[in-house]
This record gives C-alpha cells, structure tokens and sequence, in this order.
C-alpha cells in the first residue's frame, strides 16, 4: 500500500517509574490501513495506541501526525485529536444525555458543525451502525454491543482522518461481539483508516491490512495478516498464537 504517512512513530518510549512499558517503536500507519495490534497482556499495546493521541504522554521518541510533530511543545493536543477518533473498551457514554446528544456534543461544542447540521449527521451515523431508532434513548436503554456501535458513531461524527479501537470488544458479552465487528469491517471497507487492539483473531486476519505483535515493549512482528499467521519465523509470536488460536 503507498498512501500517504498518516501517523509516523519513531523510537517510541514509555517508562512509568522503573517500569519500561515501551522500548523504542518505530512503525508507520498510511492512509486506508488497517493495522491490528496483537500482543499478550501487559506488552505495551494499549499504551502505545494511547501514545497515538497523546492520552498516554511518551517518555521519549517522536510522533509526526499528517508531517506536524505532535509530540513538540507547542502542539494544540486538542485540536490534533479532532482528526484522531477514539473507541475505548468502556463506552464512556454521557449516561444524563439522549444518544444524539452523546453523538453531537463535540462537533457542536468544538465549532465543526452547527446544532441543525450535527443533529443530521448523528442521524446518518445511527442508520450506519443499524441504531437509527435509538436517537432519543439513554446509553442504560441500550445493550453493551448497541452502546459500543454508538462509541464508534460518536468518534465518526468528528470526522476523523484515523480511528484508534482499544480493545473494543473485549467488555461485550459474547453474542454481541459480531455486531461490532461487522460495523468495523464496513468502516475498513469504506476506506477508514484504522488502528485496532484487539484479541479477535479472526478480525485480524480478514479484515487487517497489517499485524503487529508487541512483546516485551517492542515489535517483534509486522507483516501482512497472510504471512503473520501462516508463516511467521517469530518464535515467541509462534508460541503465542498457538495459545490464542
């Protein structure tokens, strides 16, 4: 693939205390990639995609976003995150606020879109993630898997250039687990540009463009979903999906 360099990593570090959580990654995310994260607990990969926009703060190392070093002093970490979209494992919906309200409030606080326009994109959003009759109810109304596709609808309503998923489906009971995945897959369809946590193998290798392994804070893998699960030469990444698949 050679789209453009969205996301440029370069000697990525990240110490809390004595404890080196990431030692030095250096990668690349381009334009309509889709890049799967895979690792065992505690090697570094939430952090890393946290590093991305800049919610976890590098010990040291650089972050170029779209060319402009988002890691410099004088970066406006808020407006950077405008164009970087954000799914955590938690929902963390406005339990007070009615859906729309949760899917409009940044655009319209932020400027990007008026009250008339946000509440028409909202709409359009919930039609794509098959919620288009939750506008008016409240995140306890909604099953986990329905309140995750609202997550995604509300980073989508900004906008965004790159989406980062952190484990998203990791707090869902297991029937609702395809649900999300499928609205994922329609957005690397689309052409989103996508970097994805996951545990969900099978994810990874159908709809990924990449796979990296992160172990021991630094990437031991980083190569098409066909190769990384078929012939890897990476004998810790071997031992480890011999675990999970």
């Amino acid at each position: 693939m050679n789209g453009e360099v969205l996301l440029d990593i370069q000697g990525l570090e990240k110490h809390f205390g004595d404890n080196k959580v990431l030692r030095g990654i250096t990668t690349q995310i381009r334009k309509g990639e889709v890049v799967a994260i895979i690792g065992p607990s505690g090697c570094g990969k939430s952090t890393f995609l946290r590093s991305l926009n800049l919610l976890e703060e590098p010990t040291g190392g650089k972050i170029l976003f779209e060319g402009t070093e988002i890691t410099g002093t004088k970066v406006d970490v808020n407006h950077i995150r405008r164009k970087i979209g954000m799914v955590f494992q938690q929902f963390n919906l406005f339990p007070h606020l009615t859906i729309r309200r949760n899917i409009t409030l940044a655009p319209v606080k932020l400027g990007i879109l008026d009250k008339h326009e946000a509440n028409r994109r909202a709409d359009e959003l919930l039609k794509r993630v098959g919620l288009p009759d939750k506008a008016d109810a409240y995140p306890e109304q909604l099953s986990g898997g329905q309140k995750q596709r609202i997550a995604i609808a509300r980073a989508m309503a900004m906008n965004p250039d790159v989406m980062l998923f952190d484990e998203p489906t990791s707090a869902l009971d297991p029937e609702m687990v395809g649900e999300v995945l499928e609205i994922m897959r329609e957005l690397a369809e689309s052409g989103m540009t996508m970097v994805v946590v996951t545990h969900e193998m099978g994810f990874a290798r159908e709809v990924a463009t990449r796979a990296i392994f992160i172990d021991e804070g630094v990437i031991k893998e980083d190569n098409t979903p066909e190769e990384f699960f078929r012939s890897t030469q990476n004998e810790r990444l071997k031992d480890f999906l011999s675990k999970v698949l």
